[in-house]
């Protein structure tokens, strides 16, 4: 006989099972799963049997090559052949793998005389009466209805106690002091930590100078006699320099040529410029008396007339006072910059004092002009580490909690949201860097009541008479409020959890 063998997938179901057996051809059809999975989506019975019923209207008989215990129970159960292998439903029939199991017959329903104990107490003859029956029903009945009213008593009623305690104000004013080197809150010594924090900023800034020079403004001028020191005509060329020679000499430039005629002694003028600006060039008649050059062994020459006009006037200059007041300024003005940057960055209830504003270092500072140079402005660029000193109010008002709870005792208790805490405007900055303000505490403080001991006292005690047990009991400011639900109960709850409780101050 033919055979088809058709391989499972993991995700396979009975749709796609039954598929695959309609391509079947054959008269035997061999299902096989997959040997380390699962194929969960078909491991009911139901879908066993509709493939079982599809295989035999193709005319084929069907058998399965599984280890899914579930699928061989239900095979089995079905008469479908299983097999470990494909080899081994190649080598054994296509049957069952175990005997069907045997049906067992029913047994015999017993008789009425076989069902009857062997030993029984006679009933009493009262119980076979039947107003006796009715009564013991009814008393049972009763019985249930009042438990069930007392349980509904004892669990179903709640109160509200409302108690305003007898209060106080509590004040306390102190010093705090805010220490960067501090790492924990002392509460008792009223030391909370502060913290620095920096910001690194570039700036310029440019001042007028102060300072004056002497700057040379006009040339000295005049006239020179040259003689002709040969018997032979000398050229003297314009742009010919002349000098002084003792003390510093001093150069000038003839303005025009001069041609002194061919005999010893010949004499020629010509006008003369100082080579540099400044009354230096203003010299004594006479003093002029080298020529400069080859010219020097064929000329002499001398000025017969001082040379006037050489003149200065004063200008701007930087001097060590203004680099000083331009780095001051600068200075200033980045404090300002960093200490508006850095108070951008702080949280909520953080506060930075002006006066702990620092320049922790200097990084880099850039003149463009020298001490003595010429300039009527003095530009100053710097790149510097600005620091500030940073305080949180909540741990300065934390030791003003903790100096009001001090206050407290044993038989007060503070009232909730009643604590304000106030910082003074006045900030000090010592020399070491440590800041220190005043800080105001104030609070309500009631009596201490504890609401267990109230609910325990309060439990079943008369509706009416509850409100002035209380109010003599307790150290409260007037009657404690007191409701109970449903309004008719006339008794507090027997439950103690039942009541609750609620401390609130005088309004």
């Amino acid at each position: 006989m033919k055979e088809q063998i058709l391989y499972l997938d993991p995700h396979d179901d009975y749709h796609s099972a039954r598929d695959k057996i309609g391509w079947a051809q054959t008269d035997r059809i061999l299902l096989v799963w997959p040997s380390r999975q699962r194929v969960r989506r078909l491991n009911r019975q139901l879908d066993l049997l509709l493939l079982q019923r599809h295989a035999a209207k193709l005319g084929a008989k069907l058998a399965f090559v599984t280890a899914d215990l579930v699928v061989c129970d239900h095979a089995d159960a079905l008469g479908i052949a299983v097999f470990d292998s494909v080899n081994d439903s190649h080598l054994h029939p296509w049957r069952l793998r175990r005997a069907a199991r045997p049906v067992r017959p029913p047994k015999p329903k017993a008789e009425p005389e076989d069902e009857r104990p062997l030993f029984a107490w006679p009933k009493p003859k009262w119980l076979q009466s039947r107003a006796v029956r009715w009564l013991a029903g009814g008393i049972v009945f009763v019985i249930a209805i009042s438990t069930i009213t007392i349980l509904l008593a004892l669990a179903l009623p709640t109160a509200h106690i409302t108690l305003i305690p007898q209060q106080q104000t509590l004040n306390a004013g102190m010093t705090i002091t805010a220490d960067p080197a501090q790492a924990e809150v002392d509460a008792a010594a009223r030391v909370i930590p502060a913290k620095t924090v920096t910001v690194v900023l570039t700036g310029s800034n440019e001042v007028s100078t102060t300072g004056s020079v002497d700057e040379a403004t006009a040339k000295a001028g005049g006239t020179v006699t040259f003689t002709n020191l040969t018997n032979q005509a000398v050229r003297i060329p314009a742009g010919t320099a002349v000098r002084t020679t003792g003390g510093n000499p001093v150069q000038f430039v003839i303005q025009k040529d001069v041609t002194l005629e061919a005999r010893r002694g010949a004499v020629g003028e010509a006008p003369i410029l100082s080579s540099e600006p400044g009354p230096a060039g203003n010299v004594e008649a006479g003093l002029i008396n080298s020529v400069e050059g080859p010219l020097s062994v064929q000329a002499a020459v001398v000025n017969a007339a001082p040379t006037t006009g050489g003149d200065v006037k004063q200008v701007a200059a930087v001097t060590d006072d203004d680099r000083a007041r331009a780095k001051e300024e600068l200075l200033a003005q980045l404090r300002q910059q960093g200490y508006a940057e850095l108070l951008a960055r702080l949280k909520e209830g953080q506060f930075a004092p002006v006066l702990t504003v620092n320049i922790v270092r200097v990084l880099d500072e850039t003149y463009d002009r020298f001490v003595g140079e010429k300039a009527d402005r003095l530009q100053l660029e710097m790149r510097a580490e600005v620091g500030v000193t940073i305080v949180d109010e909540a741990q300065a008002f934390a030791v003003g909690q903790a100096q009001i709870e001090s206050q407290l005792g044993d038989n007060l208790a503070l009232i909730p949201n009643t604590l304000t805490v106030a910082r003074s405007d006045t900030i000090i900055v010592n020399e070491a860097g440590r800041i220190q303000f005043d800080i105001t505490a104030s609070a309500k403080a009631g009596a201490s009541i504890n609401p267990d001991e109230v609910r325990e006292s309060a439990r079943w005690q008369a509706a009416d008479q509850i409100a002035n047990v209380l109010y003599n009991s307790l150290p409260v400011a007037q009657k404690p409020g007191v409701i109970i639900w449903p309004n008719w109960f006339q008794r507090m709850p027997w439950l103690a959890w039942r009541i609750e409780v609620e401390i609130k101050p005088e309004e």
